[in-house]
């Protein structure tokens, strides 16, 4: 499947170059895709989840923002209250793919249900394409580095 990465105009500021990728013929992105999502039962945790990509998009990003499941990440906004608060799940999960202080890829998520994401079939998914994506973003980054990497031109197959 083609992998094509879009720039996400709105959340990028010149400061943190937001990216997300389309899949194949898909009409929407995996991130308008995790946008329509129903999180009804996580409003609280999708609003923070949203405030801290606000916060991103003028403050920089740093590694220790998210949280990491192999060569993905995924963005953890909940707070202690909230997790205790929400004994059915381990919460919402966007996964993305951070490359720098500068440049993130949100990809897509959902609520995870189980421990081992690949155990979750809300999430599975999401989490595998990830993982397929950083690799060879990875990969591509052994061969040149990060500021010789332009993602808007970079096409991948999955």
């Amino acid at each position: 499947m083609r992998v094509e990465f879009q720039l996400i105009d709105d959340l990028s500021n010149g400061k943190v170059l937001f990216y997300t990728v389309k899949l194949g013929d898909a009409e929407l992105t995996e991130f308008e895709l995790f946008d329509q999502n129903d999180f009804s039962t996580h409003k609280e945790e999708l609003e923070l989840l949203y405030v801290a990509i606000e916060e991103m998009s003028y403050r920089g990003t740093k590694k220790h923002y998210f949280q990491n499941e192999g060569p993905a990440e995924y963005m953890p906004v909940v707070s202690a209250s909230i997790k205790q608060a929400n004994k059915d799940d381990f919460g919402i999960r966007l996964y993305c793919i951070w490359l720098s202080s500068s440049t993130v890829i949100l990809l897509n998520g959902g609520i995870k249900t189980k421990h081992n994401p690949k155990d979750c079939p809300n999430v599975n998914v999401h989490f595998c394409r990830a993982l397929k994506i950083a690799q060879q973003i990875h990969n591509k980054l052994e061969v040149q580095d990060l500021d010789n990497l332009q993602l808007k031109d970079l096409e991948l197959d999955i």
